[in-house]
């Protein structure tokens, strides 16, 4: 999109990372109804949701709105969320995995938390 507007127009591409949204707040709860079946993974996961940062969304907003204004070509926000852009492009199926295994899809819900293999072509 860059390439066809030119200097006409600025794009900015933000990444948010974990946000706490109503969205997010939601997917925790689903996640500790799911979880209490199991309370070893409930203890868990409930570990590991405790040490994730999560930004605020007018902080992400006030971050994304600067950065437009400024010019930039990305912004990631909150900036700790960089440190997954190499597993993302390296290894997607394991972010992908973390993922739906910390904030689980409707699929995952009913037992699917194998990790995906990995076809050599």
């Amino acid at each position: 999109m860059r390439m066809e507007s030119g200097t006409a127009i600025g794009i900015t591409i933000a990444t948010p990372g974990f946000i706490r949204t109503d969205l997010t707040l939601k997917a925790k709860f689903e996640l500790k109804l799911w979880l209490l079946k199991d309370l070893n993974k409930f203890f868990a996961i409930q570990d590991v949701m405790r040490i994730v940062p999560m930004g605020s969304a007018s902080e992400c907003a006030k971050a994304i709105v600067e950065s437009a204004c400024r010019g930039d070509m990305y912004v990631t926000y909150p900036s700790w969320y960089r440190v997954l852009f190499p597993w993302k492009v390296l290894h997607p199926q394991f972010v992908d995995w973390a993922f739906n295994l910390i904030f689980p899809n409707k699929s995952a819900m009913k037992g699917n938390l194998m990790m995906p293999e990995h076809k050599a072509e």
